[in-house]
């Protein structure tokens, strides 16, 4: 396997390597030896873009390189200013080691050293040490990550030797025994599932097994990675090419609960975890609506129209699923127990929680809305009231009740009938809001505000007010193309005993 070069990487390699040989020749030093390491050399083997350099260094910090480059390029005479900029070892974060990032032709490098690192029973290293790259190599997460490219011999090198052929043939295998490698670091199981569920690569059995089995590893997984991580980890799934792959691999190698903890035992008021192979039917179900697979069944074009972050709500909606009917007790309220689990157990923001919070607690209403429309077409005023309810969301609340609506279907997947009629009633709801222009419903502001209806009724502002601009919102709903003149005489008219 080859790597074909940019412009751009191949003026970067040819700067390095004159570096080098300037070192060689100018400083008492160590032979310095350069290898960039990791993604970049999979991502170009797999004829992929890749614009993050790492450049692993034998015998040097990354800092004391980085300064040598900014040496030489002033010996060179090149007057253009060379920023580095140094990333302190955060383990929390996964850096074992200080990098120093640099700009070269325009791209940012981070240059480390080669390592070795030794574990006791921590994900944290307790010891780390210059390595050689075999040493680096195994230490790393899955062989397909263990690659070099040296700056030196124009070599792809492969120290586990398994990196390229796993990446021939699509596989993730751990460089050392799954066991030690996710012993030594927990999160690496996660890992496993993302990057299988990026390339569309296979996890092999033996890793499989080990996960599925070892409950250590679940505990070690549970207990000694920040959720802060879990959750980066499970974001980049969710917005991935493939995340039904990887929830159903957390899913069927029994890591639901453990990556999507619940809220302590004794905060539960009410509820039962439900069955997690629901969250991956409906996942699945979501994929397949979002998939130009589901044009044949009438599936309305809004559903393929949808932006990357309303894919990554319905996908986490559909990963807490199993929480939707379990509360729990948080500063003495009762909450949603998705709640917990979406803040604490993998620390996405209070707007993820507030996204869900619409799609799951939307589904029966829509479900009964658009059954109610499928039998008797819903007038304006009802339809209308409806869409301010899902505000901008409700293509999305739509999609999310389908695909829970075809939940029960799916696992026979050719009930053609079934799921087409379905369909059929989303799509003529979907057809209705578009035909009495309702689309941006959620949008429209009352003809008269507060002031307007204080100097119409002669009236103080009070709790009558929500009534009058609910009934001002829900005419203008069934008058649509009144004037705000029409609309002072209907509230005079209706509201004249405050008067």
């Amino acid at each position: 396997m080859s790597i074909d070069f940019t412009e751009q990487e191949s003026e970067i390699c040819n700067i390095l390597r004159k570096v080098t040989t300037y070192l060689k020749e100018t400083k008492n030093l160590p032979l310095v030896e350069l290898r960039i390491a990791g993604g970049w050399v999979r991502d170009k083997l797999l004829r992929l873009e890749c614009h993050d350099l790492d450049v692993a260094i034998n015998s040097l910090t990354g800092f004391d390189f980085a300064n040598y480059i900014k040496e030489f390029h002033e010996k060179e005479g090149n007057n253009n200013q060379v920023n580095i900029h140094v990333i302190e070892s955060n383990p929390e974060k996964s850096k074992h080691l200080e990098t120093a990032t640099m700009k070269l032709c325009g791209l940012d490098i981070d240059f480390v050293n080669l390592r070795k690192e030794i574990y006791e029973d921590s994900r944290i290293p307790v010891s780390l040490e210059y390595g050689t790259p075999e040493e680096d190599a195994y230490r790393r997460d899955i062989t397909i990550n263990a690659l070099f490219y040296n700056i030196h011999t124009g070599q792809v090198e492969d120290f586990t030797e398994k990196g390229i052929s796993d990446l021939s043939e699509g596989l993730i295998r751990t460089p050392l025994s799954s066991c030690k490698t996710f012993k030594d670091d927990p999160l690496r199981v996660l890992r496993c599932i993302r990057f299988a569920s990026r390339f569309h690569f296979e996890i092999v059995d033996d890793v499989k097994d080990v996960i599925l089995k070892d409950e250590s590893i679940k505990v070690a997984l549970n207990e000694k990675i920040s959720r802060e991580r879990v959750g980066i980890e499970i974001d980049k799934m969710i917005k991935g090419p493939d995340p039904v792959q990887a929830i159903d691999l957390i899913v069927n190698l029994g890591l639901y609960d453990v990556v999507f903890s619940p809220p302590p035992q004794e905060s539960i008021v009410s509820g039962n975890l439900g069955a997690p192979k629901n969250c991956l039917i409906v996942a699945k179900i979501l994929s397949w609506l979002l998939s130009d697979k589901s044009k044949d069944y009438n599936i309305h074009i809004i559903f393929h129209q949808l932006n990357e972050n309303e894919k990554r709500a319905l996908y986490l909606a559909a990963c807490t699923l199993p929480y939707k009917d379990m509360t729990y007790t948080e500063k003495g309220n009762s909450q949603p127990a998705y709640q917990y689990v979406i803040r604490e157990s993998i620390k996405f923001s209070n707007d993820d929680v507030n996204k869900v919070k619409k799609l799951l607690s939307s589904v029966d209403f829509v479900t009964k809305a658009v059954s109610q429309n499928n039998e008797v077409l819903t007038d304006r005023l009802g339809l209308g009231l409806c869409i301010r309810e899902l505000n901008s969301e409700w293509p999305t609340t739509l999609l999310f009740a389908l695909s829970n609506e075809l939940r029960p279907y799916m696992d026979q997947v050719k009930e053609d009938k079934e799921i087409k009629e379905i369909n059929n009633k989303y799509t003529k709801f979907i057809e209705r809001i578009y035909e009495l222009k309702l689309e941006n419903a959620y949008r429209e502001k009352p003809l008269l505000n507060g002031k307007d209806i204080q100097k119409l009724l002669n009236i103080k502002p009070g709790p009558n007010f929500r009534d009058i601009l609910n009934s001002i919102m829900e005419w203008q709903l069934e008058y649509p193309n009144s004037s705000k003149e029409e609309c002072q005489e209907f509230i005079k008219n209706k509201y004249n005993n405050l008067q």
